[in-house]
């Protein structure tokens, strides 16, 4: 089962976990613990037996593209912890993901930042990497370069338009 939730709407203890599980996933990484990064919007987890088998966060944003702005869903955090993992779960969560942006939340695309091993695991899933393009974030020190994978997904299938700047007009995700 995937539950869609509110992230605001989530318990303190729903919260808590979830944060625990990225200080796993990621806390090791100095890019991570560098930056401040957005709150999601919205949170999709799949369940076995009552456990968080995947998580996938959504941040919703009006975003730059080539001197256009388009609503975007930001998606990070997908996390399947270590004893459900090889079972397919985060491509689920993923395909869900993408319905729901697309269908409910009406975004023209969803973007994602991406490390080098996780770029065939996206490319399968209709990701496209973006060549030669310059994706800029907020942070408290001001605007940054982001030097990096940047993966765009299209609503509906559409020809992928390959943006050669992006601004995400805030907090990165």
């Amino acid at each position: 089962m995937i539950k869609i939730e509110k992230y605001s709407e989530l318990m303190p203890s729903a919260r808590s976990i979830l944060h625990q599980f990225i200080e796993e996933e990621f806390g090791h990484i100095a890019f991570v613990q560098e930056r401040e990064w957005a709150e999601p919007e919205w949170v999709l987890t799949m369940y076995e037996n009552d456990e968080i088998a995947t998580v996938c966060h959504v941040v919703l944003r009006e975003v730059n593209m080539d001197g256009q702005l388009y609503k975007v869903a930001g998606i990070n955090n997908v996390i399947t912890p270590k004893a459900f993992r090889g079972k397919g779960y985060a491509s689920k969560v993923l395909r869900e993901a993408e319905k729901f942006v697309f269908e409910e939340l009406s975004c023209a695309y969803a973007l994602l930042l991406c490390a080098d091993a996780l770029l065939p695991f996206y490319s399968r899933l209709g990701w496209n990497k973006l060549e030669e393009c310059e994706l800029y974030y907020y942070q408290p020190t001001g605007e940054q370069l982001y030097d990096s994978n940047v993966m765009l997904l299209p609503a509906n299938n559409l020809l992928l338009y390959k943006p050669k700047y992006i601004n995400l007009n805030g907090l990165p995700w």
